[in-house]
């Protein structure tokens, strides 16, 4: 039991030094290898999850994002982190590995997964989305009939009535 609370104890100590800022969040019209956070598993809010300004922190996964138009369309380089999120909402990261989450998990009893998992959103959702503007845009310009063909049938009309 003491090895895991000196575990514990140095990685708290580690955090507080390297801790980093949550623009992971932010990203443009077109993004490639924008970085996202995602929340895996909760911990208690108890002082043992907390980092050194006082947020208590989850495990997490972070990973690089490609986004067309604000719609995920591709995750890679996905590795686990400490979720953080401060009382303004901002969402920021610890690096720590899974081993070290484990020892968390282990304390808090909670199983965590053995590979982490992003949301339905990014994971999924947003490729679904993704196609069906792809698919509803070539539908629009296969079926809908060009200018010239109408002005042809507005001037076939005009001519059978005159």
């Amino acid at each position: 039991m003491n090895t895991v609370i000196k575990t514990m104890l140095i990685v708290l100590v580690l955090m507080v030094f390297n801790t980093e800022s949550a623009h992971a969040r932010k990203r443009g019209f077109f993004s490639i290898g924008g970085e996202a956070i995602s929340k895996v598993a909760d911990f208690p809010d108890e002082e043992t999850y907390q980092i050194g300004d006082g947020s208590n922190f989850d495990a997490g996964c972070i990973y690089k994002q490609t986004s067309i138009l604000f719609i995920p369309v591709w995750n890679y380089d996905v590795k686990w982190c400490g979720y953080v999120e401060d009382a303004a909402g901002e969402v920021g990261y610890v690096e720590l590995t899974k081993e070290e989450l484990d020892v968390f998990a282990e304390a808090a009893g909670v199983t965590l997964p053995a590979e982490p998992t992003i949301g339905f959103w990014d994971k999924i959702g947003g490729k679904l989305v993704f196609l069906l503007v792809v698919v509803a845009f070539i539908a629009y310009s296969i079926l809908s009939p060009d200018e010239d063909e109408e002005e042809e049938v507005a001037a076939a009309t005009d001519e059978t009535k005159a």
